[in-house]
């Protein structure tokens, strides 16, 4: 990981909280845990939607509504954590980057909310999408994961 405030994106707390594929999951943990214990935690609002509505629904053993509502709610109300949320220019600015980086809506959004913010770091296994951002700089935690 490189120093400095970053933002973690959906994935990385899917991958923490649901069981998917267990190096995933014990990477994600070594970046989530330390947070609830220090602090410094920083995400989006949209990303904590994105967490309940994929952890509920869009895996193969989806978690209860009870369990994934009460960790987004943790996570709102925790002082460890930062939640950003967007504005009215947020969108006109994520729009900008549909139109002129080719990025996806929903991750330039993302994007958009980050750098309005000051963050430029996201951890984060899309890439792709990401990278087409000028200012901001992706670490994919499970890179190394993945390679053997």
């Amino acid at each position: 990981m490189t120093d400095g405030e970053r933002l973690l994106d959906t994935n990385v707390l899917v991958h923490d909280y649901v069981w998917l594929d267990e190096k995933k999951q014990v990477t994600a943990s070594a970046i989530v845990l330390p947070i609830w214990e220090t602090g410094g935690g920083i995400t989006t609002l949209q990303n904590l939607c994105e967490f309940f509505a994929v952890a509920t629904k869009k895996v193969a053993r989806p978690m209860p509504l009870g369990q994934a509502e009460n960790i987004v709610r943790e996570i709102l109300s925790s002082t460890k954590w930062r939640v950003l949320d967007r504005r009215e220019e947020t969108v006109v600015h994520a729009m900008e980057l549909v139109r002129e980086r080719r990025a996806p809506f929903w991750d330039a959004l993302i994007a958009a909310c980050m750098l309005e913010n000051g963050i430029e770091i996201i951890v984060t296994e899309n890439e792709r999408d990401f990278k087409r951002i000028p200012g901001i700089t992706v670490t994919n935690p499970f890179r190394t994961t993945l390679r053997k």
